[in-house]
């Protein structure tokens, strides 16, 4: 196929300082001995500023592993000892970085001093969280969150979250959640918590999380500005530093570019041919395929996987705002399907191209009806892909470029 010229934002350099600046944080505190904890998604970023705590993702640091080539020895270490091949690729990752640190792409992990894991999207994060505390036998703590319906929650946005409603019962459940993971905290750091710094880091929380989801609002416009390369790290301010000053600051730099970009017509192809909706955990050993896709003329305004990891911070109703980032359809019964495709129909689409993952059997529950509401909803075909997250061999590369191939063609014809 012709390619086009690539054009992309340019965020590659601003997440570059924003990691920087969150290594930076880690080694000072490092240096003050402050303690150490492994955190899965969906907890409130937050409470790391408001207790200084030094922070380390299992998740992102596996994507790391598989971005820079690492992750299949380790998986392949963890199956040698008797872990299945088809777990979550992130769980595999994690054990053979832990257990045979050699393998890993370096640096590794900081040791913990605690654990903390969530059931505010897999139900499989709390049993991780407790196998790597009993493997660096250190205490763990679980948030747990309800699976939501529309029952509890009415019709929800799928950008900011915002419910309709939260029945009283589950939403004071969460809170007692939040505040047992508060209580936890004091009790493994030893200290209160911070209330100058929890307000802190919920302000620069609701300023953060405004321009995330502004940038998502942007990537739909025509032509499509960014690409998916650069896009698909928002899980990072997202998910996993929302409440520092580095994720601001990058947040108000990445708004800049996009909306200047929009206000001039600039595309991240020279030439826009085909706009696709995507969804699935980002095949992050093969983050050029969405280079490739792009220089073809094939854009992504819409990746419904990026949208689940924003949610909009009140600063007044820090509470309420931790619960409302549970809120999302990989969590929740297929009814809420219905309003994120829904909310997704003034953009301009061609079709779907959807991850089935065998490294994530939460995510992958959700593609097989969600192509179907896509189908019906937005009157557009899907594709669906089977790609690990981690792991390059399930898929070879080629046969995946083949596969879309033949999607745009049918798409074209």
């Amino acid at each position: 196929m012709e390619t086009s010229e690539w054009n992309p934002l340019g965020y590659k350099l601003l997440y570059r300082e924003l990691f920087k600046k969150h290594m930076a944080r880690q080694e000072e505190l490092l240096s003050r001995g402050r303690p150490v904890g492994w955190f899965y998604t969906f907890y409130p970023s937050e409470l790391i500023y408001a207790f200084d705590i030094v922070p380390a993702f299992p998740e992102q640091y596996s994507a790391y592993c598989a971005a820079r080539g690492s992750a299949v020895n380790l998986m392949n270490f963890s199956t040698s000892i008797g872990y299945g091949r088809f777990l979550c690729d992130y769980f595999n990752v994690s054990i053979g970085a832990v257990l045979a640190p050699e393998k890993a792409t370096q640096p590794v992990m900081p040791d913990p001093d605690f654990i903390v894991g969530s059931r505010g999207l897999c139900f499989a994060h709390c049993e991780m969280a407790y196998a790597l505390s009993r493997i660096k036998k250190v205490p763990h703590c679980y948030v747990t969150f309800p699976y939501w319906t529309r029952e509890i929650v009415g019709r929800h946005d799928s950008l900011t979250k915002i419910p309709e409603k939260i029945d009283s019962r589950y939403f004071n459940y969460c809170v007692s959640e939040i505040e047992g993971l508060i209580s936890f905290l004091e009790k493994v750091t030893g200290e209160n918590i911070n209330e100058e710094k929890f307000r802190e880091a919920f302000k620069l929380a609701e300023e953060t999380s405004k321009l995330l989801i502004k940038i998502l609002e942007l990537m739909t416009s025509r032509p499509t500005p960014g690409s998916q390369r650069e896009i698909c790290d928002l899980v990072v301010p997202g998910f996993f530093v929302l409440g520092s000053p580095y994720a601001y600051e990058f947040a108000v730099k990445a708004y800049e570019l996009i909306n200047e970009r929009v206000k001039r017509g600039i595309g991240v192809t020279s030439e826009e041919k085909i706009r696709l909706l995507t969804f699935g955990i980002i095949p992050w050993h093969s983050l050029s395929l969405y280079e490739y896709c792009e220089r073809m003329g094939v854009t992504f305004p819409v990746n419904l996987f990026i949208n689940e990891s924003v949610h909009l911070v009140e600063a007044s109703k820090p509470f309420e705002s931790s619960v409302r980032r549970t809120i999302h359809f990989t969590n929740a019964d297929f009814d809420l399907m219905y309003d994120v495709v829904n909310d997704v129909k003034h953009v301009d689409l061609d079709g779907a191209l959807l991850i089935e993952n065998p490294g994530c059997r939460v995510s992958s529950m959700t593609v097989r009806p969600l192509a179907e509401i896509i189908e019906v909803e937005l009157g557009i075909p899907c594709l669906i892909l089977e790609i690990s997250q981690c792991d390059p061999t399930i898929t070879p590369l080629e046969r995946v470029k083949m596969q879309i191939e033949a999607f745009i063609e049918t798409l074209e014809s």
